[in-house]
């Protein structure tokens, strides 16, 4: 197949969000190694290779495996196949990677709930300057065994301390915090916040002060809230405070007029 008709069939593909190649239908390979884990699976420099291992968490294992084809510089999917104690698969994840894929599937309990989420970091692109990574986190709220897809964007994912997750992107002047709510199907995008750097020091670099806006509510009524009310809450939050903590926060009704 041609480099360019291998790169649109994958593409047509990606719109539906996950990929099934042709895996053999076996059962999970338990002779697998285990799986390289990365304290922080995504941030601007984590690497890690994109090896078929296999990984343990709570009582079920995750086999993965990659597929690969010589038009692609890296993996073009990975395959994971959960299985329970009994060994018995319980759920077939399939992604689809671009070759800018930083790393290989981890667990690690990114919303703070206990358990632990996969995580597929699936690219890695420039944004204003700054890399990004493009991935999936799958979540399985309580002892439930199937696992629902929610797909993000960010340089940082972590507890936003007041019940979120909380993605962290953007550039050295603005810093974009999307916070999502751990649900029974994944996670709910609730609000974005953009927070921008508005004064400078021009000879220390220090950033005196900053504005924070809300925007893509979409999910605010997951929460009861109208977006000027999450802008206050979600501005104050402890998530948004840990973006450039010294500075000084102007309120943004305040910045508004100021840019009339």
């Amino acid at each position: 197949m041609k480099r360019l008709p291998l790169l649109v069939a994958l593409a047509t593909m990606a719109t539906a969000g996950t990929v099934c190649p042709a895996y053999p239908t076996a059962a999970a390979d338990t002779t697998l190694p285990p799986c390289p884990q990365s304290a922080a699976p995504i941030s601007p420099q984590a690497t890690s290779p994109h090896s078929d291992c296999r990984m343990h968490s709570g009582a079920l294992d995750f086999a993965v495996n990659y597929w690969t084809v010589p038009e692609l510089s890296g993996p073009g999917a990975v395959k994971v196949v959960v299985t329970d104690s009994s060994g018995a698969v319980v759920q077939t994840i399939d992604e689809l990677l671009e070759p800018s894929s930083p790393g290989g599937v981890v667990l690690q309990d990114v919303d703070g709930d206990g358990r632990d989420e996969l995580i597929i970091p699936i690219a890695r692109h420039p944004f204003n300057g700054s890399p990004n990574t493009r991935f999936a986190v799958w979540r399985a709220p309580g002892d439930r065994n199937h696992y629902e897809r929610t797909q993000m964007v960010g340089q940082a994912v972590y507890p936003s301390g007041d019940g979120y997750l909380v993605t962290n992107a953007g550039a050295l002047d603005s810093r974009d915090l999307t916070f999502y709510l751990p649900t029974d199907a994944g996670y709910t995008l609730v609000v974005v916040l953009t927070i921008e750097a508005e004064e400078v020091d021009p000879n220390t670099h220090r950033v005196l002060t900053v504005v924070c806006r809300a925007h893509q509510e979409d999910g605010l009524h997951a929460v009861d809230m109208s977006l000027r009310q999450a802008e206050e809450s979600f501005c104050a939050s402890p998530a948004a405070k840990a973006i450039w903590p010294d500075a000084e926060r102007i309120q943004i009704r305040q910045w508004r007029r100021g840019q009339q």
